[in-house]
């Protein structure tokens, strides 16, 4: 079976990368704490959606009426393996800090968070967990979609994304400890969270033409929606209507859905995606595993590098540091044989090569 590739998920993609490391980045030099770096933060949340939209895109534009042989032997090595790697990974580094601070041994710290890191995916790599789950739900779509007309498929997913958030944004669950962890972030794990992203993309791979012709008709309105989108963010997190920074927010799934159609009619009409966007896609997944690792690294260097107290300075140099960080070591480790089981493979070029 032949595989096709769309250009726009590659600026899609590397957008998405970059707006989170930026955010992590962001999160570092300035600990959350000023109003504005709260907003900035809450708006740059959309690259996680942006990343399921995009995951399930390619494989219904690549794999229409079908999947690859291997599918998913490739994905259980180069997608599952690195998740359980580096949940190992960031668990032992968490246990070192945890037993340093509370004076417990660090095989007790270790597996504190291992067992919340593999099974809860209680670390930034939870959204493979999310994926996996997409995998499974791309081949329900594909034996059962087509009995029901799209249009009512999207909109049964939008009432069910939206219900499922809105109850774990505007309930309470209590004073159980259980239930305050599965409300404060557990929920995450669930593709009912994310069923607007799947379904579009999956509708969206197979009408692409259709799409970008209808993104050219309306493209005043594509340009206005994230602005009123991200507005109505702003004014629920000032209202405090929602306080919770995440993209799991009932209004951010508006914010998130308006940035990927802007984000997919800019990227239409570019004549050939920039080399920089292109090398981003290739090596996102390893920047989205690696980035927290090398941004905690920063955080110890001396104030001489300034990587810590130099404001939007020391976010640029931490943000470019970790990215290209990344993209050296996952080079580095792709050219080791089985490094690309620890940190996924590189990904394609434009030109299949």
């Amino acid at each position: 079976m032949e595989r096709k590739i769309n250009a726009e998920m590659f600026v899609l993609r590397s957008v998405a990368c970059l707006s989170i490391a930026l955010l992590h980045a962001l999160y570092r030099v300035y600990d959350g704490e000023t109003g504005w770096v709260k907003s900035v933060g809450l708006l740059l949340t959309f690259g996680t959606p942006v990343f399921v939209f995009v995951s399930q895109f390619v494989l219904s534009y690549a794999y229409p009426d079908g999947r690859s042989n291997g599918f998913w032997s490739k994905r259980v090595k180069y997608v599952l393996l690195p998740y359980f790697i580096f949940g190992t990974l960031y668990a032992g580094l968490k246990g070192l800090d945890l037993a340093a601070r509370e004076g417990i041994t660090f095989v007790e710290a270790f597996w504190y968070y291992l067992w919340r890191h593999i099974l809860l995916g209680d670390f930034h790599g939870y959204f493979i967990l999310v994926i996996f789950q997409f995998y499974v739900l791309h081949l329900v779509f594909q034996k059962y979609a087509g009995r029901f007309p799209p249009i009512s498929v999207f909109i049964g997913a939008c009432v069910i994304n939206f219900v499922y958030l809105a109850f774990f944004n505007f309930t309470d669950p209590g004073s159980s400890a259980a239930l305050q962890y599965v409300w404060d972030k557990m929920y995450w794990l669930f593709f009912p969270g994310w069923l607007v992203y799947f379904t579009s993309a999956y509708y969206l791979a197979r009408r692409v033409d259709r799409f970008r012709s209808l993104l050219r008709r309306y493209r005043t309105a594509v340009w206005l929606l994230p602005i009123a989108t991200g507005t109505l963010v702003l004014l629920v997190n000032e209202q405090g209507w929602l306080t919770v920074h995440s993209s799991k927010r009932v209004d951010m799934v508006l914010f998130a859905s308006s940035m990927i159609v802007w984000l997919f009619a800019v990227a239409s009409t570019l004549r050939k995606v920039p080399w920089i966007l292109e090398w981003t896609s290739r090596y996102s997944f390893g920047i989205y595993l690696l980035h927290p690792l090398l941004l905690a690294v920063f955080v110890k260097f001396p104030p001489a590098f300034a990587l810590q107290d130099h404001g939007w300075l020391s976010v640029g140099l931490q943000f470019a540091g970790c990215v290209v960080g990344s993209a050296i070591f996952m080079q580095i480790a792709n050219r080791i044989p089985g490094g690309m089981y620890v940190v996924g493979r590189i990904g394609i070029g434009l030109r299949l090569k």
